[in-house]
């Protein structure tokens, strides 16, 4: 990924692809990736897979309109 893609930090040291590709919804790669970083962030504790899912989702989907 080039770095004249990346916006900058989203969480932290979580990254968001600044273009969208002309796209009107993220991809489930980029949902996935985001919610890793929710993830991580919250020190590998699992159990809260679907709540990072959403939350990914809902702020890419900011994001992305």
């Amino acid at each position: 990924m080039p770095n004249a893609q990346i916006a900058g930090p989203l969480t932290h040291e979580c990254l968001m692809l600044k273009y969208t590709g002309g796209r009107d919804r993220p991809s489930r790669e980029e949902i996935a990736r985001l919610a890793y970083c929710f993830y991580e962030k919250r020190g590998g504790r699992d159990g809260h897979a679907l709540d990072d899912w959403l939350s990914a989702e809902r702020e890419l989907m900011r994001h992305y309109q």
